[in-house]
């Protein structure tokens, strides 16, 4: 044995080894599926108690066919003479020993065969990522199955028939039968290599072998016990079992219907029974092309044919079960060492990644007692599933078809590392120069198409924004039994009172009469948390000329009353007096208070002149802030509420003071995106696309017309990752370090604020530090290779050696001070500012504004969200936001509104920019890691950072929470629709019609957005889509 391949072996040794203590430990500590372990275990006792001949008695259930028994029947003596006890860790360690072991000799197999073919170091490599595999290790060390067991012995039986052994291939092939049925499924491979060989002769001394061996394993079970009917039997009982669409297998069924859909069920009109058996045909057909097209005596395809087969069964086949994908693993692996294309290696990965999360998913639902339900991880997983099938059959097509092997790229020589490293010095040339990095200037036409957009955007989004006019004196009475009442004039029918009511929770009782002693008719009003700043009304039919009011629990505040009268019209009655209690002292105002703004009572009540959906909260807390009211909302860091209470301060307490501001910030997101996109693309042409895209967007309208805080948080996220984007296409060896730092600090600024203002920003956060990792690891990158350069001693160029050598010297010391700033910028700064935004909310605490007070309020924060249990009708997952399944329905109605007249808002995205948008982010990642156009890695880094962490999120949300990630998806659409206009001319009328169509569409749907009163059959005919979108 030569001496490196002495080394190798030691090194197999070690990983091996490795392998092994790692799958001992989690043997050991993991639990696995006990149900599975406890039926291996009982078989295994019943194979001692009662031998084989007695072990498939009639009544009793063992769906195994007799291969595994024999290693049942093995660890259960080793159980018994060892004296291990039931459910201890031995035992459980014990039975998932054969898994474990067979893990190993898989290792050693892919070692052995891709040493032949691919060299030791290789070899190695692609052990390693099977044994240290986490889909490997869930399957067996965890759960405890016998899968690795059975596919030593299909992997052999295939091997044999690549190998054109053909009688080993039978005699294995039996073996695998014999342990596990779904080896049947790999029957084509071995019939396809035997055909294309003629190979009858070792056809037939193959099936005798293989019978044979078969035979000789299973008599002892069935020779007293219904012979070879009832082996024949066993095998179409197990065959058959489990008849459901799909059994835990997250394929396409999973997308269809609920997992466990029994076979009878329809999909297209078709049963699943029906299904299924198309699906073995297909099957079939599928691998016979592949093996019959091209080259077909060329059987190291066998290992192709065998993943056709089982990933064509896993993925679109009936009755499946989580684990059956499980040998593509294996199969992937040794297709890339017959094949030597790279396709492969990304097919196991991606298939590991599937695996991975099926199983273990699974495992944790079984053991909890029930089955995964059809949520976000079953159906993106199932999803990924379809797509690597696809990948898979694309690769079939272009390797053994078209004969087009993609090979892992060798390493470079040496003359190619220096001309690598010779690229990247060239970008170290010292600010300006002609063509690169200029500095970022707006020219006029940027101007007129920003100023443009936004003015024309502005103008709607101001539109019946909200009245400007709404109570604001109030009376807050202080105890139980406080009263006043009222004088009518005279008597009156009344029909109905309306009251608009400010912050604060209690109870008050309306009384009648027609002399101001004797009271009758008493009608009970609860002033809830869901009654601030808004205008409601309570029915009445008594003839009254005087009204009392009688506080029965304090706590609430009225700005507002108004009686009417029946067939008075909409006018309220004049009151001619106001009596209150002699004695009274009021906490706030007087009773006369609620009587001295009736000019301004509007006509009827709606989103104009009332709070709606979560402005009950958000805008009452901005008022308390102002107010020194102890806050009732304390859910949301406070910025975003002191933005909202600063529109209030300069325009009122009313519906255009709460949302003004929030819709100023809306508004200026409009230009913010267009520089965005300008920095990014170079082109105003692709400005003006995303920011048209985003002023054409539904939720982006919707979100920032409503005094909610998203729109600030969504604002600040936009302007850290804008200035980060700055700081990432600069370099401090071509600039001053001084002014790549100012980018930093305006990040780290925006960031805190925006935290200051909602959490979700501390998502992005991730992203951006993420960037800025990226950013040092190139400048690092570009001072090892000027120092290769240097050390090369081929430079003339002055200008260029002298860049190399700052790049060379000063990498250490510009990073130290970079990440030195950061923590000012990124942690200082924002704690800073976090801490300063809480001084109005707690400073009106008994305590005040304290550092306990301050830990004490995050904590508050943290529990609310983290234990949040409440059930809401139009809350939604986050793998439905990118599809709009389930939009959230702000407002509807209002009284006084005509007979079949409706008015609604809704929060939803523009159909057109979803829908396509969800793709286009997917393809960008695709095509700017394909592509290294590193420029553009902030579109998906900041989606993602945004997206990611909703997915780890337990408690109820909403779709408004995606309006942090519809920026960067109108990005992602944009740089699609600028890499088609590079490559095709005709691309621009795409571009064209598709801002016409997302126009149409928001033309379409601004009812809906905005509350305009419209017929409800063209909101039920023509914009209710499907039925989940209730509004």
């Amino acid at each position: 044995m030569k001496q490196p391949d002495v080394i190798y072996t030691r090194w197999l040794y070690l990983i091996v080894g490795a392998a092994l203590i790692l799958r001992v430990w989690i043997g050991l500590t993991a639990q696995g599926y006990q149900n599975d372990m406890n039926t291996f275990i009982a078989w295994g006792q019943r194979m001692v108690d009662l031998g084989p001949g007695k072990f498939y008695e009639e009544g009793y259930f063992a769906d195994y066919p007799p291969g595994y028994l024999y290693i049942l029947y093995l660890l259960a003596s080793i159980r018994g003479l060892f004296g291990l006890a039931h459910g201890s860790g031995g035992e459980t360690l014990l039975f998932k020993l054969p898994a474990i072991l067979s893990d190993l000799v898989l290792g050693y197999l892919i070692y052995k065969g891709g040493r032949k073919k691919l060299g030791s170091g290789m070899a190695i490599g692609l052990s390693l990522l099977f044994l240290f595999n986490p889909a490997v290790l869930m399957d067996s060390a965890t759960w405890g199955q016998a899968d690795s067991f059975f596919l030593v012995f299909l992997l052999l039986s295939i091997a044999g028939a690549s190998d054109k052994a053909f009688v080993r291939a039978a005699i294995f092939f039996a073996l695998a039968t014999l342990i596990k049925p779904q080896a049947l499924i790999f029957t084509p491979v071995l019939l396809f290599a035997f055909y294309h060989h003629r190979a009858w002769k070792q056809l037939a001394v193959g099936a005798l072998y293989g019978l044979g061996i078969f035979a000789l394993l299973a008599a002892p079970f069935f020779w007293n016990n219904g012979g070879l009917g009832a082996l024949i039997d066993l095998y179409k009982s197990t065959l058959s079992s489990y008849p459901y669409s799909t059994v835990n297998a997250f394929n396409l069924y999973a997308l269809t219907d609920p997992m466990w859909s029994p076979l009878d069920f329809t999909w297209l009109g078709i049963t699943y029974r029906v299904w299924g058996y198309v699906c073995i045909l297909a099957a079939v057909a599928v691998a016979a092309y592949y093996s019959f097209k091209r080259d077909r005596k060329e059987l190291s395809k066998s290992f192709f044919i065998g993943m056709v087969l089982i990933v064509i069964m896993f993925v679109l086949g009936t009755k499946m079960h989580e684990r059956y994908m499980y040998p593509v693993l294996i199969l992937s692996l040794f297709a890339y060492i017959e094949s030597r294309d790279r396709r492969f290696l990304t097919l196991f990965l991606g298939f590991s990644l599937t695996q991975y999360i099926n199983v273990g998913y699974t495992l944790a639902h079984l053991n909890a007692g029930n089955n995964p339900p059809s949520d976000g991880i079953v159906l993106v997983t199932s999803i990924a599933n379809l797509a690597l099938l696809l990948y898979m059959l694309y690769i079939g097509y272009s390797l053994y078809i078209r004969n087009e092997t993609k090979l892992l790229p060798l390493p470079s020589a040496p003359a190619e590392k220096y001309e690598a490293d010779m690229k990247l010095a060239e970008e170290l040339r010292p600010l300006p120069q002609p063509g690169k990095r200029s500095r970022f200037r707006m020219q006029r036409k940027d101007w007129i198409w920003m100023l443009a957009i936004t003015a024309v955007y502005a103008a709607l989004a101001l539109y019946h924004l909200g009245s400007s006019k709404a109570p604001e004196t109030l009376w807050e009475p202080a105890a139980s039994g406080e009263s006043f009442y009222v004088d009518l004039g005279q008597s009156r029918q009344l029909e109905r009172v309306n009251v608009f009511g400010g912050v604060g929770t209690g109870k008050f009782k309306l009384e009648f009469s027609q002399t101001p002693d004797a009271w009758s008719s008493p009608l009970d009003v609860n002033e809830d948390v869901g009654n601030v700043f808004i205008w409601k009304s309570q029915p009445l039919n008594v003839a009254a000329r005087y009204v009392k009011l009688t506080v029965t629990s304090p706590g609430f505040t009225l700005n507002e009353m108004a009686f009417y009268e029946q067939g008075g019209g909409k006018t309220p009655l004049p009151v001619t007096s106001v009596t209150p209690d002699a004695g009274a002292a009021p906490k706030r105002g007087v009773p006369s208070n609620l009587f001295d703004e009736q000019s301004i009572i509007p006509e009827n009540t709606g989103f104009m002149n009332s709070t709606y959906f979560d402005e009950i909260y958000h805008a009452r807390t901005a008022y308390e802030y102002t107010h020194g009211i102890v806050p009732y909302e304390n859910t949301h860091p406070p910025l975003g509420k002191l933005l909202i209470a600063i529109g209030m301060e300069v325009f009122g307490v009313n519906p255009f003071g709460w949302r003004i501001i929030g819709t100023l910030f809306g508004i200026a997101m409009l230009p913010l995106i267009y520089i965005m996109a300008l920095h990014l693309f170079k082109k105003s042409i692709y400005a003006a696309l995303a920011a048209g895209l985003f002023a054409l967007d539904f939720m982006h309208f919707t979100q920032t017309r409503i005094s909610t805080i998203d729109v600030y948080g969504v604002f600040f996220i936009m302007l850290m990752f804008y200035f980060m984007q700055r700081y990432f296409t600069m370099n401090f060896y071509c600039v001053p370090l001084r002014r790549t730092l100012v980018p930093l600090f305006w990040s780290g600024l925006f960031f805190g604020i925006g935290v200051a203002s909602k959490w979700i920003v501390l998502y992005g956060g991730a992203g951006l530090a993420i960037m800025l990792a990226l950013a040092l690891f190139e400048r690092y990158r570009e001072h090892k290779a000027a120092g290769r350069v240097l050390a090369e001693g081929k430079l003339s160029d002055q200008e260029l050696k002298d860049a190399c050598r700052t790049a060379d010297s000063s990498f250490w010391k510009n990073t130290i001070v970079t990440l030195a700033s950061c923590v000012v910028f990124f942690v200082v700064i924002p704690a800073v500012i976090y801490s300063l935004s809480f001084i109005p909310a707690l400073s009106v605490t008994a305590d005040g504004f304290t550092v306990k007070g301050l830990i004490d309020a995050q904590k508050n924060m943290y529990n609310y969200h983290s234990q949040l249990v409440a059930t809401h009708p139009f809350a939604s997952s986050w793998w439905e936001w990118p599809f709009m399944k389930r939009p959230v329905w702000f407002f509807s109605g209002g009284e006084g509104l005509p007979e079949g007249k409706v008015s609604s808002i809704v929060t939803i995205g523009n159909p057109l920019i979803w829908w396509t948008g969800i793709f286009a982010m997917l393809a960008t990642v695709w095509l700017t890691v394909k592509r290294k156009d590193k420029s553009m890695y902030m579109i998906w880094i900041g989606f993602f950072s945004q997206y990611v962490p909703w997915m780890l999120v337990p408690r109820e949300t909403f779709l408004y929470h995606y309006f942090a990630m519809v920026p960067f998806m109108i990005l992602a659409i944009v740089y699609i629709m600028k890499l088609l206009d590079s490559k095709y001319r005709e691309a621009r009328y795409i571009r064209y019609a598709y801002v016409a169509v997302a126009a149409l569409l928001f033309v379409l749907f601004y009812p809906v957005l905005s509350g305009m009163v419209v017929d409800k059959e063209y909101v039920t005919d023509v914009l209710r889509w499907f039925p989940s979108w209730v509004f």
